[in-house]
């Protein structure tokens, strides 16, 4: 006896307001008792923590690791009985016997917006559950804290699985018989979340800024000494005051700072000439590198892991900024074509938040200029947060629907937790940046930090109107926790009908799961 899935659409990345269909088949090859057969859509987000060692003799495995699973994702559809064989059968507690053959079962499951992770569907129970993962016996405790707001992508790649999300369909053919083990078949996909709205576009910018000074000391003037110089009183060294090369160089995107994958990054880059001088400043080198901040809890234990994502890097460049009569206080823009290829890779999920994991982003271009065209280097970094948007964007309003007025609930309301750290809005106005005075780098230059950062919320909104800054308590005995007020809403929604980006996975994202989130 076997069974598995076969999805219509395999392979294909899915996002909010898909239909994943597909058929269910089972292969029999003697009588069979069936109870049920059932298709579940889920989606896991797993964290697993160490406690750092106190002290220096500790070993790394006396103490045991937190694990934190959160179900984001729990939908289930039997497909076997049928609601007309489920009707006109009186009972049901002996099964159904199957004869031998193929059996084929279709199945239509729609993908929500938001999350359904609440109260009593963190995958922990009330009671404890052992994680036999890596080799090592862990507990695996009931999650009590939940963040309410869209489906987080996929994401995998984080050393040591410290933390992962996972989306997966799995089959269950239930037999009755209890020296029979129910059969189950697995199958994963790649999912990322739809775009929430974006603001009306403006021409407001956000951006980092710099000062720098190229300074040049000239050598000391000393008199030679004539026929009789040595019988006279020694002339002082004349020291002359250093050469100075200062401007201001800044890095801009729009406001709010919103990138996606594989498009050109909208960036610019401003130079203003704070002191007069003749040779224009040359950018010889640029490298724009990706920060991605990943912030892990497991219970009580918190960890940031960070990585570093290149998305250029040009050396041997002689492109100047600005011209030699060029005035005191004009921006002057810097050539676009060197980076006219930069983008963020296909690999780069968005910036979401979810009840354990919360990914957010910097982008950093640094800059090798020089005074002239073969002068020394010296490296100016800008570094601005930024939000990574998916693909596709939600529907335009022309096919949304009105959204009705909420009605007042009467269950209980929790407040959310507070988030893991802080970050910056920006208005629709932009950002300035207060210019921190110029500190020496070295002994021939200085260079001064100050910059005026834009940021994001880590993204995570719910959608598409205003959702309640609170979690809707659902009794741990409830199977399925409610549908939200948008996923309500959205039933009336067609599925999403713009361009679909690549977005690969580790070869774990396709593997078995632990023994710990199994339902």
């Amino acid at each position: 006896m076997s069974v598995r899935i076969e999805l219509d659409n395999r392979g294909s990345l899915l996002t909010c307001l898909d239909y994943v269909t597909g058929r269910v088949v089972m292969n029999i090859a003697n009588d069979e008792t069936i109870s049920a057969i059932t298709v579940k859509m889920e989606g896991i987000s797993r964290t697993r923590l160490t406690p750092p060692r106190i002290h220096d003799h500790e070993s790394r495995d006396s103490k045991r690791a937190e694990v934190e699973i959160h179900r984001v994702l729990y939908l289930v559809e039997t497909v076997f009985p049928s609601p007309e064989i489920r009707e006109n059968t009186s009972t049901t507690n002996s099964g159904y016997t199957l004869k031998p053959g193929q059996y084929e079962y279709p199945f239509n499951i729609r993908i929500p917006i938001n999350s359904q992770c609440m109260e009593g569907q963190g995958g922990g129970n009330l009671l404890q559950r052992l994680s036999f993962d890596k080799g090592t016996v862990d507990y695996v405790k009931d999650a009590r804290r939940h963040f309410p707001g869209t489906l987080p992508p996929s994401l995998s790649g984080i050393p040591n699985d410290e933390a992962w999300v996972r989306y997966f369909l799995k089959v269950t053919v239930i037999r009755p018989k209890f020296y029979k083990i129910n059969l189950r078949a697995f199958d994963p996909f790649v999912f990322l979340p739809i775009e929430p709205p974006r603001p009306p576009p403006t021409t407001n910018e956000t951006y980092a800024r710099r000062q720098h000074q190229f300074i040049y000391n000239a050598p000391p003037i000393v008199k030679k000494r004539g026929i009789l110089g040595a019988f006279r009183q020694q002339e002082p060294v004349i020291y002359p005051s250093p050469r100075t090369v200062h401007f201001s160089i800044e890095a801009r995107l729009p406001s709010p700072p919103i990138i996606v994958p594989n498009l050109q990054l909208p960036l610019r880059v401003i130079l203003v000439k704070i002191e007069p001088y003749t040779t224009p400043v040359f950018i010889r080198s640029l490298q724009i590198h990706l920060f991605a901040f990943t912030e892990i809890t497991a219970h009580d234990i918190r960890k940031t892991d960070k990585r570093i994502i290149t998305c250029l890097s040009q050396t041997g460049l002689q492109s100047p900024i600005g011209y030699d009569s060029q005035p005191i206080g004009v921006e002057v823009e810097a050539d676009k074509a060197l980076w006219v290829n930069a983008a963020l890779p296909d690999s780069v999920p968005p910036s979401f938040r979810t009840c354990n994991i919360w990914r957010t982003y910097h982008l950093e271009i640094m800059l090798g200029l020089s005074h002239g065209y073969v002068g020394p280097i010296e490296l100016v970094p800008l570094t601005l947060p930024i939000q990574v948007y998916s693909v596709p964007p939600l529907p335009t309003k022309e096919h949304v629907p009105p959204l009705p007025p909420r009605t007042p609930t009467v269950q209980s309301l929790k407040v959310p937790p507070a988030p893991f750290g802080s970050s910056n809005s920006t208005k629709n106005s932009p950002v300035s940046s207060p210019i921190s005075p110029s500190s020496p780098a070295r002994p021939h230059s200085s260079s001064g930090g100050g910059g005026g950062w834009g940021g994001g919320d880590g993204g995570g909104g719910a959608w598409p109107g205003p959702r309640p800054s609170s979690v809707i308590s659902v009794s741990p005995e409830d199977d399925i926790p409610p549908p939200t007020y948008e996923d309500t809403i959205a039933e009336d929604i067609g599925p999403v009908d713009g361009p679909r980006r690549r977005y690969e996975q580790e070869g774990a994202y396709y593997g078995a799961l632990p023994d710990d989130v199994h339902s």
